[in-house]
């Protein structure tokens, strides 16, 4: 009986180093990351870990539904800072997707419509029309629905970090005035591009100079909702062939491993 504790308990002790489930529920912004909703194959120009299969991705949309966490818009986060008649839900979420892939209409999109669930994409304006990524006409359909916003992702996809000042004020500018003028609405939400520059103090201020109000990084965690400009809005990002334990950790603990 002593070995069969004492191998329960080392098993235990494994498990608790390697996963925090021990730690208390975080509580703040939720914001999970997603790239592709497609089944990974060899057409795939990503790695393998970008693509969340739709079945999975419908599960883990179920599994927050089921929870009674209530997905919300970057419109949505952006009221509750500037009206204070205006509040969240009590556990709210933004799904978000990073660059404009076309399977985020054609399979993410299908989904989130069928269950009415908000979503919101970052979009780098000059990859729209490209090979593989949304049409505006996709684009314009979302919109109109009610269920899906967007921010900037730059115009070109490109490292901010690797730029010139001017090239990185006419990338912010640039993303936000097109947006602006396609969508006729403000676009006040913007995520770096493989998360380059979030940490950085001078571009940091460029994106607010630029005109943005809320910034999204790539690093893991959840962000206190006393967001002050100071840090980036953390995201999730939801990686392929991960379990729902995975993902509950992530929306509970502000992430799923050590």
């Amino acid at each position: 009986m002593i070995i069969i504790f004492t191998t329960l308990f080392i098993i235990l002790l494994i498990f608790s180093i390697k996963y925090p489930w021990w730690l208390p529920n975080k509580k703040g912004i939720i914001a999970l990351m997603y790239h592709h909703i497609y089944k990974y194959d060899d057409t795939c120009d990503l790695e393998k870990e970008f693509y969340i299969e739709p079945e999975t991705f419908e599960k883990q949309i179920d599994f927050l539904l089921k929870h009674k966490y209530t997905p919300i818009t970057l419109q949505d986060l952006e009221k509750s800072y500037k009206d204070n008649l205006f509040t969240l839900p009590k556990k709210p979420v933004l799904i978000t997707f990073d660059d404009g892939w076309q399977d985020n209409y054609t399979n993410a999109y299908k989904i989130l419509k069928k269950k009415n669930v908000k979503a919101n994409i970052f979009i780098a304006y000059n990859y729209i029309g490209q090979k593989n990524c949304l049409t505006w006409e996709q684009i314009f359909e979302m919109k109109n629905s009610g269920l899906i916003s967007f921010g900037s992702h730059t115009v070109n996809h490109v490292n901010l970090t690797k730029l010139k000042d001017d090239e990185i004020k006419t990338e912010l500018t640039q993303s936000k005035k097109l947006l602006e003028e396609k969508l006729l609405q403000e676009i006040n939400c913007f995520a770096y591009p493989k998360g380059a520059g979030a940490a950085d103090e001078k571009i940091r201020k460029l994106v607010f100079d630029s005109g943005y109000e809320f910034d999204f990084s790539t690093k893991r965690g959840i962000t206190s909702f006393k967001y002050n400009k100071k840090k980036a809005i953390n995201r999730l990002f939801i990686k392929q062939g991960k379990s729902l334990f995975s993902f509950y950790l992530n929306i509970t603990k502000g992430k799923d491993s050590f």
